[in-house]
């Protein structure tokens, strides 16, 4: 008996670290292959977000789109990373960028954008006639 139980706690235990342990990324709704426009007040923004429309999504190395871009102008422009420019393709820059990011906000620094690391990137906010750099 004493056997069976101490085999039951161990899965248990193994089962709850796979559970806690799982990948932020696992909880989003699809692969950023896009971007949105977001309002807050006078104030605008993009986004990167699934086709769908939802910004619970993830991008990696071999990404590209409007997505990667929207990503590329919030790293540069609010924190002045080298992305390898704004041209949609997330590569080696833009992975170093965002391991950057998640190392600064205390975040598992994996290089892939996903629900985590967009709630910590401060994105270029636009109003007219003015600009800043604020959370979603």
């Amino acid at each position: 008996m004493k056997r069976t139980l101490a085999a039951l706690t161990t899965l248990a235990a193994a089962a709850g670290g796979i559970l806690v342990g799982a990948s932020a990324a696992s909880a989003a709704d699809g692969n950023c292959t896009t971007s949105s426009g977001v309002t807050r007040g006078a104030y605008w923004t993009f986004v990167p977000t699934t086709s769908g429309g939802s910004t619970s999504c993830i991008m990696g190395p071999g990404s590209s789109g409007d997505g990667v871009e929207a990503l590329q102008a919030a790293l540069n422009l609010c924190y002045g990373m080298d992305t390898g420019g704004r041209d949609g393709v997330y590569g080696p820059k833009t992975e170093a960028a965002v391991r950057s990011l998640q190392r600064a906000t205390g975040l598992t620094a994996d290089g892939v954008y996903g629900p985590n690391t967009r709630n910590v990137v401060e994105w270029r906010w636009y109003t007219n006639p003015g600009a800043k750099c604020d959370r979603l």
